[in-house]
């Protein structure tokens, strides 16, 4: 069973905090997600993004914490606060493992960002949740995510060729993992 804080967590990084998600941060979220190049990447992002889907999102969030299937983190500059993405840990309570999911805009693209904030929620989930296992993937279109999961430790497992139909294509699946002791 893996036993979530009744309060949900905060992390900190040298330049970023993760914290819950907040209705405060919708005008960024959607500035950020409205982004054809953002939502390609993502396999339920709709594209155009809306306020009432960020207000989804966060109402989804909040219910699946509650239910510990799910912790969503906003990703937000630790100096200005501003909202940068966000990443998840899906969780599999039954199997004490984890899917790592996340997204972030196009202004904080290749500095390093994503790479902090999937440092951060791993220790997390492996330290804190005392997880087993944590698992990701992403689209073969976008490598810069498999470079995230590598710097994280995570292994290349396998790849489900053209395994997702996102509007007219078939995509590929890179799947990664990493066991607790790999960490």
């Amino acid at each position: 069973m893996i036993d979530l804080p009744k309060a949900f967590p905060r992390l900190h990084t040298e330049r970023l905090t993760l914290c819950e998600q907040d209705e405060k941060y919708i005008p960024q979220m959607v500035a950020l997600a409205n982004e054809k190049e953002v939502s390609k990447m993502l396999s339920s992002m709709p594209y155009p993004y809306y306020a009432k889907d960020a207000r989804g999102w966060i109402e989804t969030a909040a219910k699946k914490y509650a239910e510990k299937t799910l912790i969503s983190f906003a990703i937000t500059n630790k100096q200005s606060g501003d909202y940068m993405g966000n990443i998840d840990l899906m969780l599999s309570p039954e199997h004490n493992h984890a899917t790592l999911g996340y997204w972030l805009g196009k202004p904080y693209w290749g500095k390093g960002v994503m790479s902090e904030a999937a440092r951060a929620v791993m220790v997390y989930g492996f330290d804190t949740l005392k997880l087993r296992r944590l698992a990701a993937h992403h689209f073969h279109i976008n490598p810069a995510s498999g470079r995230v999961m590598e710097k994280a430790g995570m292994k290349l497992e396998g790849i489900r060729k053209a395994h997702f139909k996102k509007g007219e294509n078939y995509l590929d699946i890179h799947d990664w993992g990493i066991l607790r002791e790999e960490f």
